[in-house]
């Protein structure tokens, strides 16, 4: 009789060391706008890049006489290059008059460069918010693993004290065989959980994955800005001129990143949704993070851009 009620004391720590306290986590992960802008933002037609400037630059030398190729580059990207070129037109042509139209069209020049830094930023945010989130989840899923752990460890330490002790009191020869086995295979279940605690998972949605574009190479996003994703794209804006730079990311993905990796768990980072693991999303997190830097670096060619119209007088 005392071994029952023990080995039933026994099943019950081991049945109350298996809850999980995840309420937090989910409503975080499933979150399907959590990062999100919170309206549609809709681009004017006539401002997109022309998919091929080099007729233009051929024929037009004055662009070519006032900016750098890589100033051009990123003009075009802007939506701008015609902008450019009428200004230039302006600024060459000395007619009474033109002086006040000139200003309106730096103006209206300036208003588009002003636009463009803002996709940068929107883009950077969000890329920022969503490796943020994925670096909360991944710690929390760590403490809890560190946690649980803990206490199956304790519990294992316990079991096997209990088992001990009532081993010890017991005389007869039956229950104190049942008593040390159960005791036994309790201890080796407790372990054993502690041992697979660190392949717990958590479901994340991500409906507008940033990731995904950069992986396929499409030659379009919806996802990304007009200025954003002909940056990413163009290849003469690369170091070396070669790949683009998407491209690039997407190969120190493959590098560093997945070396390793399964195809599916290859696949994981790029899905609008599906179970992650601590370590899944701390290379998420990477990942958005490499995107994010890329991206914000942008700025830097922005400012060239702007010091070269500033010289225009």
């Amino acid at each position: 009789m005392r071994s029952t009620v023990l080995i039933t004391l026994l099943i019950g720590l081991l049945m109350a060391s298996c809850q999980s306290h995840k309420s937090g986590l989910t409503s975080l992960s499933h979150q399907k706008k959590y990062c999100q802008p919170t309206i549609r933002l809709d681009y004017d037609s006539s401002y997109l890049p022309i998919p091929n400037i080099q007729s233009i630059l051929q024929t037009d030398t004055s662009l070519t006489n006032h900016f750098s190729t890589h100033d051009l580059l990123v003009a075009n990207a802007a939506g701008i290059l015609l902008l450019l070129q009428d200004f230039i037109r302006l600024k060459n042509t000395s007619l009474a008059g033109n002086v006040q139209e000139r200003f309106a069209k730096r103006q209206q020049i300036n208003d588009r460069l002003w636009l463009a830094s803002m996709q940068v930023s929107g883009i950077a945010g969000e890329l920022d918010c969503e490796a943020e989130r994925a670096n909360r989840l991944a710690s929390s899923l760590q403490q809890l693993d560190s946690k649980r752990i803990q206490q199956l460890t304790i519990f294992s330490v316990v079991v096997g004290a209990l088992t001990t002790v009532a081993t010890a009191f017991i005389q007869a020869n039956t229950p104190n065989k049942t008593v040390s086995i159960g005791g036994g295979v309790a201890s080796a279940l407790l372990a054993g959980k502690a041992a697979v605690s660190s392949k717990r998972t958590i479901h994340l949605v991500d409906e507008r994955n940033l990731l995904t574009a950069i992986w396929n190479q499409p030659q379009r996003s919806t996802f990304y800005p007009p200025f954003v994703w002909q940056m990413l794209t163009e290849k003469a804006l690369s170091y070396g001129g070669q790949h683009s730079i998407s491209y690039n990311t997407r190969q120190r993905w493959v590098d560093y990143n997945l070396a390793g990796a399964s195809a599916s768990e290859e696949q994981l980072y790029f899905k609008p949704e599906g179970d992650y693991g601590a370590d899944n999303l701390l290379t998420r997190a990477e990942m958005l993070n490499q995107l994010q830097a890329e991206i914000r670096l942008f700025y830097v060619d922005l400012q060239s851009l702007h010091l070269s119209l500033s010289n225009q007088r």
